[in-house]
């Protein structure tokens, strides 16, 4: 009896301990919602998406950062003058990061657009006052994709870097970006437009009618309005390849590189 008891005061400090097992405890998933089930990644630190999500004709808002959370307890003066010396540059890094990955398959925009990306920073190290002084500065950041009208969550992503000076480390955010963005690009794949008809395809005669010899090839009849015009060519195999490499470099779990290529291979048909 007294061992249950003394199990049963002892659960509450379990439960609070496993809290804080996500990234040291700088990685809060309440603020993401209950419907991230936030998995390891070899790129992002930890990513989630939701299954089957697909962004083709959509745009992206970058809205301003949050306050900063400071997860693990408020810092010393040193860490939030680290903070203070990058939090001005992380919008602009992160939008410049998210555009090179994302490579216009998604339009970005400080404001409009159907989608919003809400950020926040959750920890900052920093060295001494000394200019001169060596150490390791890190940075750990959250992340989440919504949609701007319903709020769903849509995407929830953490992240940690860690570097020998402030200038490494906000690099290293813009590449966190660049990666984050080519994650986001394979769920905004464009249809690849059909190629052209090439010019030299002469029409048939009309019954009767003789050909003329040396004629000029005539062009293409413009579409009748009202008719439906073909689907697009899907570029399958290029589709392929981008998820291949989002798979090889760890930007995508076993479940989301299956269910892409699944995704693919049905708008292919």
């Amino acid at each position: 009896m007294r061992r249950a008891t003394f199990l049963l005061l002892l659960l509450p400090a379990c439960l609070a301990a496993q809290s804080l097992t996500f990234d040291e405890g700088r990685l809060d998933p309440a603020w993401f919602g209950p419907s991230a089930v936030l998995q390891p990644s070899k790129t992002l630190g930890f990513q989630w998406l939701k299954p089957g999500l697909a962004l083709q004709g959509r745009s992206l808002q970058l809205r301003a950062w949050e306050s900063p959370a400071w997860l693990v307890g408020r810092r010393s003066a040193k860490d939030r003058n680290f903070l203070e010396s990058i939090q001005a540059d992380l919008p602009s890094r992160q939008e410049k990061g998210l555009r090179r990955g994302l490579k216009e398959a998604l339009p970005v925009a400080t404001r409009g657009g159907d989608l919003s990306m809400v950020a926040r920073v959750v920890d900052a190290e920093g060295v001494g006052d000394d200019y001169m002084a060596m150490g390791s500065f890190s940075l750990s950041f959250d992340m989440k994709l919504l949609d701007a009208a319903t709020g769903e969550l849509l995407g929830a992503f953490h992240g940690s870097l860690r570097g020998p000076s402030p200038e490494v480390v906000i690099h290293q955010f813009e590449k966190w970006c660049e990666n984050l963005g080519r994650l986001l690009a394979a769920a905004a794949i464009p249809p690849v437009p059909a190629p052209p008809i090439q010019p030299g395809t002469v029409s048939a005669p009309a019954p009767g009618q003789p050909v003329a010899t040396g004629a000029v090839p005539a062009r293409p009849a413009p579409p009748v309005p009202g008719t439906i015009q073909p689907r697009p060519a899907f570029d399958l195999e290029g589709a392929l390849r981008r998820i291949e490499g989002l798979k090889q470099d760890g930007l995508l779990s076993e479940e989301e590189y299956q269910n892409l290529r699944r995704k693919a291979a049905e708008r292919a048909k």
